[in-house]
C-alpha cells in the first residue's frame, strides 16, 4: 500500500513548498516596500509637503532678513558698488542663489 498523495512520497513535496516560501517573501517584500512608500496622493504625504513648504518659506523669510544687512565685503563687492545699489538691484542679486 503506496500512497503517492502525501507530501513525504509526492515529487513535488518539498519543491512545492520551497517554491510557495520564495514566493511569499517576494510578496511579503514588495507589500513592505509598498506600504513604506506613500504615494504623493496619500494624506500623509500631502501634510508632509505642506508642512516642509511652509519650514522653507519661514527659512527663507529668515535667511532674507540676514542677507538684506550684509556687508559688501561679505557680497564680494567694492564699497561704491554696494553704494550704486538700490533695493530692487538687491532683491534680484538675491533671487540667483
Amino acid at each position: 500500500m503506496s500512497d503517492n498523495t502525501s507530501p513525504e512520497k509526492s515529487p513535488w513535496g518539498w519543491k512545492a513548498l520551497i517554491i510557495a516560501t520564495i514566493l511569499s517573501i517576494i510578496f511579503l517584500v514588495v507589500f513592505y516596500l509598498a506600504m513604506k512608500n506613500e504615494p504623493d496622493y496619500m494624506p500623509g504625504k500631502q501634510r508632509e509637503a505642506r508642512e516642509a513648504q511652509a519650514n522653507s518659506s519661514m527659512q527663507a523669510q529668515q535667511t532674507g532678513s540676514t542677507e538684506h544687512n550684509m556687508s559688501a565685503e561679505e557680497h564680494q563687492m567694492s564699497a561704491d558698488e554696494h553704494a550704486a545699489m538700490n533695493d530692487s538691484s538687491a532683491s534680484t542679486a538675491h533671487q540667483g542663489h
